[in-house]
């Protein structure tokens, strides 16, 4: 077999060396762009779990890493002047120099042909004269690009700059070094090495004010050279003309065509913070050579089952080096916590490590974090675990952290709740949660979702709930709904929540007839005096829900409802004053807000379920939630609940982002208290995010929390 590499980086190398030493009969060709001894970049870092896959795989060159690599354990954070060190973490790291040196000489040895100094121009021509060709010519790579259109390749720019320097100064640790001078906050991402990393990124504003593109080399080593002068001690950042970027992240629909095949950053970065890059090439590597192990002469079925075997565990580790990417491009909204919490919160940053695994890496981190956690916390006693801490939500106390939301009802009748699920809510109000939350709840016969959904529109349904709120141990709260030209569909369990017809009467196919059609609600649709109707009908609700007793109101302003359906670009195409911009486009919303908060008591607490993104193309965005955030908080909304989705049939949720992540962007941009709507079954899921600072509550479906 014929096989053509392109790109003699560590994944290209490593690839073409496992190939060869199991096939010594194959022809293979390595064709790298710069001259043999001739690299950029400074050095790699792996992780320990990485080395036993290499000792496994090729025993001689993991033999020369190990000769070459250091190794050590802790992670350094340094935040405000003070070091915060972790321990249990196992990194190793090894100059990038080094490694391509020892990968090419046991090249050498096992007879691959490597030709430098050799750019490749047209990769189809290789293509058409080899049997496998191997793309492994990195983020910029061309032959990517020449085959764009058939593996669906896509590029996410982000915002944040970044330059890889080194220095002599010595790290004992792989380190994050956070300095804030008069333009901003920098970050250097440091391991040790014969020559230590040295890479340096701020975002977008920070950037902006130091004006580095306006200078020279010389000029914005000296300038960082000062801000870190505390931290090099004495010594001078070490350059290769390096250049200040934005990270690239890369992916593809494909990741093979015909007889090319991706390989390490051709087919997927990861953010450099997680220090994944290098491991994810290698471990590409010993895929692609596996799937040949057995070869039959099948080339499509052989690729198609290294990218299958590889996705999974490299999409996971991408969307990880996402959210630590989006972590440092929003560093701002955290720069403000206290340290031992700022350290927390940035070793969870990527979803890869949780409260109980931080603990058993390094229990005393997490002790002195509940120190801190526990003298901060209202009610003070002894601690337990962060879920269990109490909370002043804005005057209402909480003994833990938990939101118990309530299944939504199917069997309701005009509004009314069955005797059953009476006797279940009111079995779900004594629990041990710090709130008990009902389904959203009707404000008119005509905002249901569902006929089988119940309302807060009759005093008939005031006077069930108020039995209900009385006879509660826990705090218990309801939501204000309604359902817009989402209402008359059939419940989940019958029809994934879709509407009967759009064309009919409101809910044809039931025994309910109402003069009123659902399309009636659509923005577009909308008059004053059928909006002035639906603010009444929220205001006829609040007063219900204040005379029921509840402790917590939350009015319902996402997932395509109503008052989300005028905020989402998507579903409203209003020119008036009431779409188009979204200052235009959040007025209606917000007069019901403001006119709710009128009836709603001072002394009670007020939230909003907020949209956080349409998950649909051109529709509303975390960003717009901000803004619109911003504005609630200021009519008198206490808690933010950001849910997301709804608005379109063919949503793409966000894996990266998520619902955690919306709670933690709104929590600490607006500094207001949110509710995480993740649907948490495990304690440890509560204690992340608590811990962190990512929301002050949690839904949470899992068996009661209970101090032991």
């Amino acid at each position: 077999m014929d096989v053509t590499t392109i790109g003699g980086g560590p994944g290209g190398l490593y690839a073409s060396l496992l190939l060869k030493e199991a096939n010594p009969d194959w022809n293979i060709t390595v064709y790298e762009r710069n001259p043999r001894g001739v690299t950029y970049g400074w050095g790699i870092v792996l992780p320990n779990r990485t080395l036993s896959k290499l000792e496994d795989t090729d025993a001689p060159s993991h033999e020369a890493i190990q000769e070459t690599a250091t190794r050590w354990d802790p992670f350094d954070l340094y935040y405000q002047g003070e070091r915060y060190r972790s321990e249990g973490h196992g990194f190793m790291s090894l100059q990038r120099t080094d490694l391509l040196d020892l990968l090419q000489k046991r090249c050498d040895e096992l007879g691959v042909d490597l030709v430098f100094d050799h750019p490749i121009e047209n990769p189809r021509e290789l293509t058409a004269e080899a049997d496998l060709v191997i793309a492994a010519d990195g983020i910029h790579s061309n032959t990517r690009r020449e085959y764009a259109d058939e593996l669906g390749a896509e590029m996410i720019t982000g915002s944040t700059r970044f330059s890889w320097f080194g220095t002599d100064a010595d790290f004992d640790a792989l380190s994050h070094i956070f300095v804030e001078n008069e333009d901003g906050i920098w970050c250097a991402h440091t391991y040790p090495g014969p020559t230590s990393t040295f890479i340096v990124d701020c975002d977008a504003e920070t950037w902006a004010n130091a004006r580095l593109d306006e200078r020279s080399e010389s000029e914005y080593l000296a300038y960082l050279e000062d801000v870190f002068a505390e931290h090099l001690d004495g010594h001078e950042l070490l350059s290769q003309t390096d250049k200040w970027r934005t990270f690239t992240t890369v992916k593809n629909d494909r990741w093979h065509h015909d007889n090319l095949v991706l390989l390490g950053d051709a087919a997927h970065t990861a953010h450099y913070s997680v220090g994944s890059g290098t491991t994810m090439a290698l471990e590409d590597a010993i895929s692609l050579a596996n799937v040949f192990e057995n070869y039959d002469g099948d080339l499509e079925e052989a690729l198609a089952t290294y990218e299958s075997n590889r996705r999974p565990s490299s999409e996971s580790l991408q969307r990880a080096a996402e959210r630590s990417r989006l972590h440092f491009e929003h560093i701002r909204r955290f720069y403000g916590f206290e340290g031992v919490q700022f350290a927390l919160h940035h070793l969870t940053r990527s979803g890869r490590l949780s409260y109980d695994s931080m603990q058993r890496r390094d229990p005393e981190l997490v002790a002195e974090f509940e120190d801190w956690f526990q003298s901060k916390t209202a009610g003070g006693g002894d601690y337990s675990s962060p879920s269990l801490q109490s909370l002043d939500l804005d005057g209402l106390e909480l003994n833990q952290r938990t939101v118990r939301a309530s299944e939504p009802t199917v069997s309701a009748s005009d509004g009314q709740l069955p005797s059953h699920k009476a006797t279940a809510y009111r079995e779900l109000a004594t629990s041990h949660d710090g709130l008990t939350l009902t389904e959203p709840l009707a404000v008119s016969q005509d905002g249901r979702p569902t006929a089988g959904s119940p309302g807060l529109y009759t005093d008939e349904h005031r006077g069930t709930w108020e039995r209900i709120v009385s006879e509660s141990d826990t705090p218990v709260g309801t939501q204000l709904v309604h359902a817009g030209s989402r209402g008359a569909g059939q419940p989940r369990a019958f029809a994934l929540d879709r509407p009967t017809s759009r064309n009919e009467a409101w809910a044809p196919r039931l025994t309910d007839q109402y003069p009123t059609r659902p399309e009636a609600f659509a923005p577009e649709s909308m008059d004053e005096e059928l909006r002035a109707r639906v603010r009444d009908d929220f205001e006829a609700a609040t007063e219900r829900a204040v005379a029921a007793g509840f402790d917590y109101l939350q009015l319902h302003l996402g997932n395509g409802y109503l008052l989300g359906s005028y905020l989402s670009p998507v579903t409203n195409s209003r020119e008036d004053q009431f779409g188009g911009s979204l200052t235009d486009r959040l007025r209606f919303p917000l007069s019901v807000v403001e006119a709710v908060s009128e009836v709603w008591p001072a002394d009670r607490t007020l939230g909003v379920a907020i949209q956080a993104d349409d998950w649909a193309a051109d529709g509303f965005t975390l960003s717009d939630a901000i803004e619109v955030g911003e504005e609630l908080v200021d009519a008198g909304v206490d808690v933010l609940a950001p849910v997301a989705g709804g608005v379109v049939a063919d949503e793409s949720p966000d894996q990266v982002e998520g619902l955690a992540n919306y709670s933690d962007h709104l929590r600490n941009e607006l500094d207001v208290s949110t509710i995480a709507t993740v649907h948490a079954t495990t304690q440890d899921e509560v204690d992340t995010l608590v811990a962190t600072g990512r929301a002050d509550l949690c839904t949470y479906y899992g068996p009661s929390i209970e101090t032991e």
